[in-house]
């Protein structure tokens, strides 16, 4: 058996017909069609309805969300203030304040998610209370 070489594109195979006439790709007469119909616009007009409905909650869920990731950057300073030896009252406001504004974003995944934030931001002060009303 003789193995060969792979050949270039150009290397024609055999049984395959080389140059021809030229014309090109052309459907047989008769068979040339009109392009189908665009889909009628009231498609996009649920479709849009369905977006409104989203972002109808969407508001609340974003608000909710940056509040959590607020919150969370919140506890990083105090945990760099606590390492490096002191508090930071502004921060500690700042957390109360943003614990106060929780509301439902109607995603139970994304409620249960921002609850375990809230209950740790709660923690965290709670223990700084307590330990200031133990330095005072």
């Amino acid at each position: 058996m003789k193995i060969e070489p792979p050949r270039g594109t150009n290397a024609s195979s055999p049984g395959r017909r080389t140059g021809g006439s030229g014309d090109g790709f052309t459907l047989p007469a008769g068979q040339a069609r009109a392009a189908a119909p665009v889909a009628s616009t009231s498609s996009v007009a649920s479709v849009s309805g369905l977006l409104a409905l989203q972002f109808e909650g969407g508001g609340r869920r974003q608000r909710q969300t940056r509040r959590a990731a607020a919150a969370l950057d919140t506890l990083d300073r105090l945990q760099a203030a606590l390492l490096n030896g002191g508090d930071n009252a502004a921060d500690l406001t700042q957390l109360r304040d943003q614990l106060a504004d929780r509301e439902p974003t109607g995603d139970d995944g994304l409620d249960a998610v921002i609850r375990e934030i809230d209950v740790r931001a709660a923690v965290e002060l709670a223990k700084r209370e307590r330990s200031g009303a133990r330095r005072a």
